[in-house]
């Protein structure tokens, strides 16, 4: 079963659009690491918040992303357009779980 985390990305006035190119153009690279099942995009326009929600095969899947997206320089390209920068980010992610079928 699934492995659910759930990121958030408050965007800075005027920056909604700009963050959705930046998650069209990295998205692509995301549902291709090892251990992506899926990534759904979920924008609150009252808040100017993305959600990711994220399926893993694994906890240690997505560690390894996260540590894969820190080391190629996400925090640089997103912190020009995120309220609370990448160390934002990071606290807010919220690690659901394993997905249970019952």
């Amino acid at each position: 079963m699934s492995f659910v985390v759930v990121a958030k990305f408050p965007c800075k006035p005027g920056q909604v659009e700009a963050v959705g190119d930046l998650f069209r153009s990295a998205l692509s690279d995301t549902r291709g690491f090892a251990g992506c099942e899926r990534i759904d995009v979920v924008l609150n326009e009252q808040s100017a918040t993305y959600l990711l929600v994220e399926y893993w095969d694994q906890e240690s899947s997505y560690d390894a992303y996260l540590q894969w997206r820190t080391d190629t320089g996400i925090a640089e390209v997103i912190e020009p357009h995120i309220a609370g920068g990448w160390e934002g980010v990071l606290a807010s992610v919220d690690r659901l779980g394993v997905m249970k079928d019952i």
